[in-house]
């Protein structure tokens, strides 16, 4: 049997695990990128037939790591635009001008992986965040030299807090900094608190107590806040587990909805309770349990 004879349908499969990038930003050495990029377009200069199907495939989620690369892209979507189509998932981990007519290109993106600007200056990528409309997962990201008061990263803000409102099918966001009161961040709380759809949110653990994340668990939408540095789509069991000690995690016990989701999205070390303290069950006339009765929480 020749490789001609397979199934188009599984030999797109098989191509699909060699090609389609990881949305996940590379934590190895910038030189390493032209190597995994020849490795994955390998597979697209086998055959005609190979070429046609993987394609798509390697198309399908677009890391973008320097603004040379956004405009090679560009020219890309511009000499076949029915590669536009072909792109679901968007890692900008390095925000430019170019992104921005890549933005309004792109309206099939369900996955966008986005760092803030270090600019100190609005260069028009909020416009083209609105249009966003089919967003189903939400990455934000800020390297460590960035500071959200000022404009370049704050306009930006602004506009993620748009498009979590407006998307009707965003259940899941991902804030890979810690939550604060910083005043430039309002927005984007609100935006948090309010969304009908967001059922998940993913940050790390604040060092120390502060209202946001209460303010959040008022979503009544909301059904899992996931704590900690490993901040993957994994399940709370296969993720890192975080320890009870914490000053927020101490606090936060203390508020019964907020410490229901965490405990849904988030393995907690340590952290035990009277069995009847879950808040599907009424507290004002919980059931009878043994007084030493106890649970690990696992989730």
């Amino acid at each position: 049997m020749s490789l001609a004879s397979f199934p188009e349908e599984l030999v797109e499969h098989i191509l699909a695990d060699a090609v389609i990038a990881s949305p996940a930003p590379s934590l190895r050495a910038s030189w390493h990128t032209p190597l995994d990029l020849r490795t994955r377009v390998a597979p697209l200069l086998v055959s005609s037939s190979f070429h046609r199907i993987a394609v798509p495939l390697f198309y399908h989620t677009v890391v973008i790591h320097t603004p040379g690369q956004s405009k090679a892209l560009l020219q890309a979507l511009h000499k076949q635009p029915s590669l536009a189509r072909s792109v679901r998932r968007l890692v900008l981990l390095a925000p430019a001008e170019t992104d921005i007519e890549i933005l309004q290109l792109l309206a099939h993106v369900h996955y966008l992986d986005i760092t803030l600007p270090l600019e100190d200056r609005e260069f028009g990528l909020a416009g083209a965040l609105h249009g966003l409309h089919n967003l189903e997962e939400l990455v934000i990201r800020k390297g460590a030299a960035t500071y959200l008061s000022q404009r370049g990263p704050r306009a930006v803000l602004d506009a993620l807090a748009g498009v979590i409102t407006s998307c009707p099918k965003l259940d899941s966001v991902t804030i890979a900094f810690p939550l604060s009161a910083d005043h430039s961040l309002s927005p984007l709380v609100d935006a948090l608190t309010s969304a009908s759809s967001l059922t998940t949110l993913r940050t790390p653990v604040p060092s120390f107590w502060s209202p946001t994340l209460l303010n959040i668990s008022s979503n009544p939408a909301l059904q899992a806040l996931c704590l900690g540095d490993d901040l993957s789509g994994k399940s709370a069991e296969h993720r890192r587990p975080v320890m009870a000690s914490s000053l927020f995690l101490s606090a936060a016990r203390q508020h019964g909805r907020l410490s229901d989701l965490i405990r849904a999205g988030t393995s907690v070390v340590g952290w035990r309770s009277r069995a009847w303290t879950m808040g599907s069950v009424d507290l004002g006339n919980p059931p009878a349990v043994n007084a030493e009765a106890r649970f690990d929480s696992s989730c």
